[in-house]
C-alpha cells in the first residue's frame, strides 16, 4: 500500500498529553491499515515552543525518530537534546514527553508497538 504525501491529510492536536502549543501530526495509515501490527506510526512536527507532555506507556511501547531539526526530550525524567537521527524508546511503563526549545521547526516519526 503506497500513501502520498498529497493524500495525507494532517491533523493538529492543542496541548497534546497536557504540552503547550498546537501540534500537527501527519497519520499516513490507520491502525486498521497496519494490520494491528502498530498503534500508531505518525509524523508530528513541532514549532518552535509547542511539545508532547510527559505522558507514560503502559501495554505498548513508543519510538521517537527525529527527522528534523532538534528537541528536549524528557525520557523518565531525564532530559537530553535529540537532533536529527537521533532516537528515544520509551518501554512499557516508562514515561516521555518532547519539546521544541529552538527557534525552528522540529519533526519526528513516532512509532507506538503494542507489546507482544
Amino acid at each position: 500500500m503506497i500513501k502520498l504525501l498529497k493524500d495525507i491529510a494532517p491533523t493538529y492536536e492543542e496541548n497534546a498529553m497536557g504540552g503547550p502549543g498546537k501540534i500537527r501530526f501527519d497519520k499516513p495509515f490507520t491502525m486498521e491499515q497496519l494490520g494491528g501490527r502498530f498503534c500508531n506510526l505518525t509524523r508530528v512536527t513541532m514549532r518552535p515552543g509547542d511539545g508532547v507532555g510527559q505522558h507514560a506507556h503502559t501495554e505498548n511501547a513508543e519510538v521517537y525518530y527525529m527527522l528534523e531539526g532538534e528537541a528536549t526530550i524528557i525520557d523518565d525524567g531525564v532530559e537530553s537534546v535529540l537532533r536529527a537521527g537521533d532516537a528515544q524508546f520509551c518501554a512499557d511503563g516508562h514515561t516521555h514527553g518532547i519539546y521544541n526549545h529552538t527557534d525552528k521547526d522540529a519533526s519526528f516519526l513516532a512509532i507506538i508497538v503494542k507489546n507482544v
